[in-house]
């Protein structure tokens, strides 16, 4: 895979929630300027597998006028996100990494996909502490958005595959089962550094996935445990690691030819005073090291 075929892009939008979330994500705006400022600083490092990675393209979205948490505001956003989108995707020599903001992007970015090939030839891969097919509002939140994309029809429930969860809320189970979404629990998943290739289930799954047009990855940075990505909306223990986060990311990469798009949302970083603190944010670097392996 031509590292040089991918481009960064910058969404921060912080709204995509509802009084019934537990998580607020008004800080997610601020992920894509902190990814970016970090991925500079660290420009003089190798990515884990050797590669130098210090040369990268990176857009931005431009959501300024349309920022406020509501359904009104998200109709423009939606559109500005899709109409960018779908001008990325008809470069065929591109390979976007969108950088949110929350996991609502992740709808408007996927339904462009769709636009472009169909959606019976798009596969969706979410990492994921929690399955996001709740519905708690009428529009696609972080919570929902991935129950919107199916029930709108934008993607096939059996294209679509989750690893990760560990939160799950009962209506979210009824939707799982009732589309037959392959899923994984953390509980079910055994030695994450080789799962993607040693897991015959798995294996199955991307066998037919590498027939599709194109493979999109999502990566909720709360699929790490909390105590390797505690800046986020909803931080949960008993995650993967941060190398195996990096691992699963690099296993994806390689057993998917056909991955044409990938986004890494959720990461809420910290506080001014905070890093004065502790001297770095942990969930900035995590994301800066996934970035680096996907382009690598």
């Amino acid at each position: 895979m031509d590292r040089k075929n991918w481009i960064a892009v910058k969404v921060p939008y912080g709204g995509g929630y509802c009084s019934l979330n537990l998580a607020k994500l008004e800080g997610t705006k601020y992920a894509p300027d902190a990814l970016l400022k970090e991925f500079k600083r660290q420009g003089i490092f190798l990515a884990d597998n050797g590669v130098s990675v210090d040369q990268l393209e990176w857009r931005e979205i431009d959501i300024s006028l349309w920022p406020r948490n509501d359904i009104m505001n998200w109709t423009k956003v939606d559109e500005i996100i899709y109409t960018e989108s779908l001008n990325l995707y008809k470069k065929p020599d591109l390979k976007p990494l969108f950088l949110g903001g929350s996991h609502t992007i992740s709808y408007s970015t996927i339904r462009a996909l769709k636009a472009t090939v169909g959606k019976e030839a798009v596969g969706l891969v979410v990492l994921d502490a929690h399955p996001d097919c709740c519905k708690k509002d009428d529009w696609p939140i972080h919570s929902d958005w991935l129950r919107c994309l199916i029930e709108n029809h934008y993607v096939l429930s059996e294209n679509v595959l989750i690893i990760g969860l560990r939160q799950i809320e009962k209506s979210e189970k009824e939707f799982l089962d009732k589309f037959n979404i392959k899923h994984y629990r953390m509980s079910t998943v055994r030695d994450v550094e080789s799962f993607v290739m040693n897991d015959i289930s798995v294996m199955r799954v991307l066998e037919k996935f590498r027939k599709l047009a194109a493979m999109y990855i999502s990566i909720d940075i709360d699929v790490a445990s909390g105590a390797y990505a505690p800046g986020t909306g909803s931080p949960s223990p008993g995650g993967v690691t941060d190398k195996e986060l990096i691992s699963l990311a690099k296993q994806f990469k390689v057993a998917l030819p056909n991955l044409k798009v990938a986004d890494i949302v959720e990461i809420n970083p910290l506080n001014w005073w905070r890093k004065r603190i502790l001297r770095y944010d942990p969930t900035v670097d995590l994301g800066v090291k996934l970035i680096k392996e996907i382009i690598s």
